[in-house]
């Protein structure tokens, strides 16, 4: 079988699951930071550090694979087409109040990396 996005062969034992599919990959990567906010609630700012080479590309790259219009923000539609409805209305919300810090109803790359940062 081949997977919705017609990229990466995924066995027929495993396609609904596959962690070989980008938007399961996606989706661990923001379960992972997801599961990680509450620990960087009670951390406040002194979890804040500065990303290495490393982590920046890495941060920016998933930025980049979010942002479907190439507009230089993600919003939430662009969040919950990548998820294709596997992503949790309370964890989408949760994740803007989190990063969206001027309110604007949409994340920057300098919003997401602040907010990555906090979580490594």
């Amino acid at each position: 079988a081949v997977s919705a996005q017609g990229s990466l062969p995924r066995c027929a034992r495993c396609a609904p699951r596959c962690p070989r599919d980008p938007s399961r990959a996606m989706l661990a990567r923001l379960a992972l930071l997801a599961s990680a906010l509450a620990t960087v609630a009670f951390a406040g700012d002194e979890a804040k550090t500065e990303p290495s080479e490393s982590q920046l590309s890495e941060y920016k790259q998933d930025f980049l694979d979010f942002d479907l219009n190439k507009d230089n923000q993600i919003d939430a539609q662009e969040v919950r087409s990548q998820f294709k409805g596997d992503l949790d209305p309370r964890e989408l919300h949760q994740f803007f109040i989190d990063c969206d810090k001027d309110n604007t109803g949409t994340v920057t790359l300098k919003e997401y990396v602040d907010y990555a940062s906090t979580l490594s």
